[in-house]
């Protein structure tokens, strides 16, 4: 018999798990069209375990999903939070379907993204998931492409590597205060290989990975180096790269494959 802090109202079971609102699962148990381990259910307010009885809705078995796990391309514009008066949310791209409460959970964003910052954001209702990626100390690396306002020289080339190879000092910004960053790696890309937005080549174009998640972190590294950001895209965290097939705004589910790489958790045991 499954204990019973693990029992939920069958009607919240089925909304939960997208069959639909708890008016709609209200009325097909009410039907008699639900039944927990082959009996039918009648009451709404009947409490199961989503995972030790087997649930049937019209005949079909419930499955049961614990937590859902999305990669997105983010858009430039889109802000990753749940409500906005002036831009898009990063949730409103996601389906009706999707864009549900799970048993682990309310879909969270892992880290954010800035509204102008576009690429690789992951969407997941797995808390414990986020804390692993997103928390410091287990300094999880995150890239970054990024394209800069000005040109830069090889002898400045080699002055960017050794200050961010020892962290680089940053100021204050809105109510993050001063800072020195943990080590950061970049890798200067050829610029005739990329494209600004009007089809222009942009002056000059690199990839900086950091460990950490501060305010404006990659934007206020290149100010410290007296240039500046144009152009910023996330194109991987831990081991796991943006799908670049996905279109702008585009998501998709995570392979395990995905989510493994994506997890601090083995990396950092």
């Amino acid at each position: 018999m499954s204990d019973l802090k693990n029992k939920e109202r069958l009607d919240k079971i089925l909304s939960n798990n997208g069959i639909g609102t708890r008016r709609d699962v209200k009325h097909l148990i009410r039907c008699g069209k639900v039944s927990v381990n082959g009996v039918a259910v009648f009451e709404p307010e009947f409490h199961a375990d989503s995972f030790s009885d087997e649930i049937c809705v019209e005949g079909k078995k419930l499955n049961v999903e614990p937590n859902a796990y999305f990669m997105m391309n983010k858009a430039g514009g889109a802000v990753c939070s749940t409500k906005s008066d002036r831009r898009r949310t990063v949730f409103e791209y996601l389906s009706p379907e999707d864009n549900r409460m799970y048993p682990g959970g309310r879909l969270s964003t892992v880290g954010r993204l800035d509204a102008d910052t576009e690429g690789l954001l992951v969407i997941t209702s797995d808390g414990s998931l986020i804390h692993r990626v997103t928390f410091p100390k287990y300094e999880v690396p995150k890239t970054y492409l990024v394209y800069l306002r000005d040109v830069v020289d090889d002898s400045k080339k080699i002055s960017y590597e050794k200050k961010l190879a020892s962290g680089i000092h940053i100021a204050a910004e809105g109510k993050d205060g001063e800072a020195d960053c943990r080590p950061a790696v970049i890798e200067w890309k050829d610029k005739k290989l990329y494209y600004t937005k009007s089809g222009g080549t942009p002056s000059e174009v690199c990839c900086l990975t950091v460990t950490e998640g501060k305010f404006h972190e990659v934007k206020r590294i290149f100010k410290a180096l007296e240039n500046e950001v144009v152009y910023l895209k996330r194109i991987r965290i831990n081991g796991l790269f943006l799908d670049e097939t996905l279109p702008e705004g585009s998501y998709r589910r995570l392979t395990e494959d995905e989510i493994r790489l994506l997890d601090a958790e083995e990396k950092n045991d």
